[in-house]
């Protein structure tokens, strides 16, 4: 798994089915204990409660970034580019 959000899903996904039916404050403590990425800073932390908004159904998911195809235009700048030479 690449990003921390990939890392984090199904750990949050463990906890939420496990802690099914429990108050808030019971499901909060259990995901604050399975909390696997060191200190509860920076990027990480960030990702990791963005999770879990997104699992509990209080923000949609996030889109996956659209790649666009590459402009018909400038692909002539590249023919003959097989070994990345371009230009040379």
């Amino acid at each position: 798994m690449s990003t921390w959000r990939e890392r984090a899903r199904p750990i949050i996904a463990r906890v939420l089915k496990e802690t099914k039916g429990q108050d808030e404050k019971a499901i909060r403590k259990a995901l604050r204990a399975a909390y696997p990425f060191g200190p509860k800073k920076h990027q990480p932390y960030k990702m990791w409660l963005d999770e879990i908004r997104v699992q509990r159904g209080l923000k949609p998911p996030r889109k996956p970034p659209t790649i666009k195809p590459p402009d018909p235009r400038q692909m002539g700048l590249f023919e003959g580019d097989e070994d990345g030479t371009a230009g040379s």
